[in-house]
């Protein structure tokens, strides 16, 4: 009976001398960054060269039009605007076929329309003179509220104006892909009587276009909303 009560005063004593430790523990830390980069993407699914080539007097007097003739798709991560212009006030002639007529022809006698519809003021929803480059009134890249717009317009959307929604080509076939018609119409003799300009508008007296070979430059510009 001593030696059990023995036994456990001892266990007592040990169980009270010994010291109590904390549960060891440690510990890393991972710092994680995100970098969200605005996305704009505009990509030309057509050939860039259209051509117009008149060698009839049917083709003179109904013109010609070319349906789809740019295609254009819109990849964008951010609300976007689109606007397009001629990027000079006439076409540039680089081959004369007659010595009369009038060799300046206005960025206005070609006529475009797009398939996707714009509420801004000034829009292409139906055939209508591209504006050459003074009357597009875009100055350095920027547009005003006089430009062209195909999606969006001039403002941002906080200050009243309007803009597309983010998104891609793939998701949103009716908004995010452009599809656009051109036309031209010299009628006989040829003085494209549908632009918003006159052949005599620079101060040449001739009425009618000098028969030729000429270009024009078309630029579509897509932004963020501005």
């Amino acid at each position: 009976m001593k030696k059990l009560v023995f036994l456990f005063a001892l266990v007592a004593i040990i169980a009270t001398s010994q010291k109590s430790y904390a549960q060891l523990s440690d510990q890393e830390y991972n710092y994680v960054t995100m970098d969200l980069r605005g996305i704009l993407n505009l990509t030309m699914t057509t050939n860039p060269q259209v051509d117009f080539v008149f060698k009839t007097i049917q083709e003179y007097r109904q013109g010609i039009t070319r349906f789809n003739a740019t295609k254009l798709e819109v990849d964008a991560t951010l609300a976007w605007d689109l606007f397009v212009y001629a990027n000079s006030d006439s076409w540039s002639q680089v081959e004369a076929y007659s010595t009369n007529g009038n060799s300046y022809l206005p960025a206005e006698v070609l006529e475009i329309e797009s398939s996707v519809t714009s509420t801004a003021p000034v829009n292409i929803n139906s055939f209508t003179s591209l504006l050459g480059l003074t009357n597009s009134t875009v100055a350095a890249g920027v547009p005003t509220a006089a430009t062209q717009f195909l999606a969006g317009q001039f403002g941002t959307i906080s200050g009243g104006g309007s803009a597309f929604a983010p998104g891609t080509a793939a998701d949103n076939p009716t908004t995010h892909k452009f599809r656009i018609d051109m036309r031209l119409k010299p009628s006989i003799p040829a003085t494209f009587p549908n632009s918003t300009v006159l052949l005599t508008a620079n101060g040449n007296n001739e009425a009618y276009a000098q028969a030729g070979y000429y270009y024009l430059e078309v630029v579509y510009s897509l932004v963020e909303d501005l």
